[in-house]
């Protein structure tokens, strides 16, 4: 760290003197002295930087970003200026609402101890509550917490003892700790309880039998003693966990899950004590134990079920963490892949997968993309060619050249974007959170009601607190806590793993309510991989001439058409010249100047926008090739027609089994392309969709969905989400499909890693695959707490076997939705 000397007359963050609005402020019993607000909140953000303070404040982006903005002040002019306004006002300007905001840092925290979505809920509200905390939001299936707090009011180590005091742990994401420790702690209270409680009940039968013939007072001591010793450590040795986080909620005035588990294990264990004092056969240490047994069992099952849903997504957070072995000056050397940044050089060798998106450098290899893409099958690459994170060489050793920083690359983007997913929430998760909140405080007043309401009737008191007891048990809302959230992870975690990234799980819901899809020509249904088949020289001018002057303004473009214009004209032996006042039309063509002469290249509606005559032979000639499928570009110089540049690219091999699949489910399908009508009207005829549109633009694109959507139907887009950006944002599903690491960076509902158009049939019946299991689970777990608790009320259920029917709720809630992950192929 900097040296910082808080008695000097300069500002401790910014180096520039202080002035009359001077402020201080003690940090860790050292003063600070700061010329403006701006800066003393600024060294507050880096100083206590929840990953390690950094050596030069100066060099942060943080600090550069808010000088930049103003925050920070450029120059002693402007530390003057802002010390005569605060001194005009006679107190330190505090900031604004919006400053606070920008100043504002993310951490998310890894959360143990959640026994169902009512733990996840009293965490997320008992946060919110903390000064300096802006947003809160706790993930109960992924055990995460991300919090956006202002570090200069809150520190995050403050947040994680704010999660602590409820009885949870919390550590930061970076230094969580592996899963299997918790797991193996639990299985180790689930077993030591489980072998006391079967003992318990062996022993309990012989107790029941006092019900039907008479037990000496001896007989009952020597039956109780031995269920007491045995209850006690299944209760507060097993059930710890438990009791804890229900006393610290009770503390704070929140209840939950465990709120009731305890009350009801602890009222059955006391009344059985009180019981047993006086020599009574009416005892229930076997419910406590019970109780406490088949919840750990539940919990323990969950867990597993947990670990099968969001496989997909903890295998991301896992790769994020390996190291790069860096090639420096012919030596190598292990950083980690935060620390990777782009253009420097990396070794990957057989057996390992990729770490960053790169671009290979030397050497050859057969890789298995399968971690990204779902495709599980062998593909070449060479020098020159890109490749993403997480695929794994199979055979050969690479040297790569990192695309992007290790924090920036496609795994990072997915973690974001799968992150930011599973924590949206859609309207009937929103109402089974509102529910769950209210519905333990009410079950605690039923069942505080019920005990009097018994004893007035009549009832002995016995009966009115096993009623209670199991009106507390069965009515514990854990089933409907998971319905709806454990099936949106489950459908993130198998279509990632499928390569299907779901960034919207609202948008992704309404796929299953689509009656039409537009797909995308170039790149979509094809292999948007053109080449130049022949160069037809018109008026006399020779090909290889042509060639040069459309290399020329082609140069300055990064469409793919000219990409390959370029590829051909790298074979002339005098290159190109260089072109002047160039100009790109989007959806159109380029424009420029050669040799004092205006050159133009593109469709031949630009050409007609230039008033440049075509004429019907050349006409013709175009419309000829068009019909075989091919992509035409007109070359005009000097305001005449001088050549004809026609292209080929191949239908995808699954093009055709697409639009059948999906003409299956019902779907009308149509085809846009900002190609000529006749070339969209081959594709089209090839792939049997129900309609085209040819010369669309990309704005064009946008008018013919909304056309669709205006008249009453629900329309998807299937693009390489780069050129149809707008036209994925208007539909009412967007699947942008591509193999590049761009496609992570767009903003559809739904991305398609890999070139595979098959995926966008899957991805639809992902979605209604998730819709019906939602709809199950909501029905058995409102169908269970509907039945249930009558027949608690009514005694028709025990205690135990509440405990089982609660457990056997959760657990069809949570084996109906492991279907979503087992499913194999859509």
């Amino acid at each position: 760290m900097e040296e910082l000397d808080p008695q000097k007359n300069t500002c401790d963050l910014c180096g520039l003197r202080l002035a009359r609005g001077k402020v201080e402020q003690t940090i860790d019993g050292e003063v600070f002295r700061f010329c403006c607000s701006g800066c003393m909140h600024v060294f507050e953000i880096l100083y206590s930087n929840p990953h390690g303070r950094p050596s030069h404040f100066k060099e942060t982006d943080l600090y550069r970003a808010c000088v930049a903005a103003g925050i920070i002040p450029k120059d002693q002019e402007e530390v003057d200026q802002k010390g005569k306004e605060t001194q005009s006002k006679g107190e330190v300007i505090p900031p604004s609402e919006t400053f606070e905001e920008s100043l504002s840092q993310e951490i998310s925290i890894r959360v143990e101890g959640m026994w169902c979505v009512a733990c996840s809920l009293l965490v997320e509200d008992f946060l919110r509550k903390l000064k300096g905390v802006l947003q809160a939001q706790v993930l109960f299936l992924a055990d995460l917490a991300v919090i956006r707090y202002l570090p200069h009011v809150v520190k995050p180590l403050e947040i994680l003892n704010r999660i602590s005091s409820l009885g949870y742990g919390a550590s930061l994401f970076q230094e969580e700790k592996d899963r299997p420790k918790e797991k193996k702690t639990l299985l180790l209270r689930l077993g030591l309880s489980a072998i006391l409680t079967m003992n318990i009940m062996m022993i309990s039968f012989s107790l029941y039998f006092g019900f039907f013939q008479d037990l000496g007072e001896q007989a009952i001591g020597y039956l109780s003693y031995p269920l007491c010793l045995m209850a006690s450590p299944v209760l507060f040795y097993g059930g710890f966990p438990i009791l804890k986080r229900a006393y610290l909620g009770f503390r704070h005035h929140h209840a939950s899950m465990d709120t009731l588990i305890a009350i009801g294990s602890l009222s059955a264990y006391g009344y059985s004590l009180v019981q047993m004092s006086k020599g009574s056969i009416h005892l229930y240490f076997d419910t406590a134990a019970m109780l406490i047994t088949l919840v750990l069992l539940g919990r323990y099952l969950e867990m597993g079920a947990k670990e099968k849903v969001t496989k997909g997504i903890t295998e991301l957070y896992t790769f994020s963490k390996q190291k790069v072995r860096l090639v420096v000056k012919d030596t190598e050397r292990w950083v980690s892949l935060e620390a990777l940044e782009k253009g420097e050089e990396f070794l990957v060798k057989e057996g390992e997968r990729i770490p960053a998106d790169a671009s290979i450098l030397l050497g050859e290899a057969v890789l298995d993309e399968s971690f990204l893409t779902g495709e599980s099958r062998p593909l070449k690459r060479c020098a020159g060619e890109e490749v993403m994170a997480g695929a794994l060489l199979l055979k050969g050793d690479l040297l790569l050249k990192a695309s992007s920083a290790g924090r920036e690359g496609s795994i990072a983007r997915m973690i974001t974007i799968m992150q930011e997913a599973l924590m949206k929430k859609n309207p009937v998760e929103l109402l089974a959170d509102r529910i769950t909140r209210r519905f333990v405080p009410a079950v605690l007043l039923l069942a505080a009601v019920t005990v009097p309401a018994l004893l007035l009737q009549g009832s002995s008191a016995h009966e009115a607190i096993l009623r209670a007891l199991t009106v507390l048990v069965i009515a514990c809302p854990c089933a409907l806590g998971i319905a709806t959230p454990l099936a949106k992870v489950a459908s993130i975690g198998s279509g990632k793993a499928r390569g299907i990234l779901i960034r919207d799980p609202a948008v992704f819901e309404e796929a299953k309510n689509l009656g039409m899809i537009v797909l995308d020509k170039t790149g979509t249904v094809t292999e948007g991989c053109f080449s130049l088949l022949e160069i037809i020289s018109l008026d006399g001018m020779s090909e290889k001439e042509a060639l040069m002057q459309a290399a020329a303004v082609e140069a300055h473009s990064d469409h793919f058409l000219a990409k390959e214009i370029l590829r051909r004209a790298a074979s002339l032996p005098r290159g190109w010249e260089e072109a002047t006042h160039v100009e790109s039309f989007e959806g159109l063509g380029v424009r420029g100047m050669v040799r004092g002469k205006e050159v133009l290249l593109g469709s031949r509606r630009f050409i007609d926008c230039r008033r440049i005559g075509i004429g019907d032979e050349i006409a013709r000639r175009a419309e000829a090739l068009e019909s075989k499928g091919l992509t035409v570009v007109f070359f005009a110089s000097d305001g005449r027609p001088r050549a004809l540049f026609p292209f080929g690219d191949l239908l995808k091999e699954t093009a055709r089994e697409t639009v059948a699949a999906l003409q299956s489910r019902g779907l009308e399908t149509w085809l846009v392309s900002g190609d000529s009508q006749e070339t969209t009207r081959a594709i089209a005829e090839e792939l049997k969709v129900d309609g085209f549109a040819g010369q669309t633009l990309p704005q064009g694109k946008v008018e013919v969905i909304a056309s669709f959507q205006r008249s009453g139907k629900r329309v998807a887009m299937v693009g390489d989400g780069l050129n149809d950006a707008t036209a994925l944002a208007q539909a009412d599903v967007g699947f942008a499909l591509g193999t590049k690491s761009g496609i992570l960076q767009e903003a559809s509902g739904i991305t398609i890693v890999g070139g595979d158009p098959r995926k966008v049939s899957e991805a639809l019946q992902l979605s209604f695959l998730t819709g019906r299991i939602v709809r199950q689970n909501l029905f058995f777990s409102f169908f269970y707490n509907l039945l249930g608790i009558p027949l608690a009320l009514s005694g028709i259920l025990n205690p135990i076997l509440a405990v089982l029917a609660m457990v056997a709720s959760s657990l069809t809630v949570v084996g109906n939705t492991l279907r979503i992950s087992r499913q194999n192929r859509f």
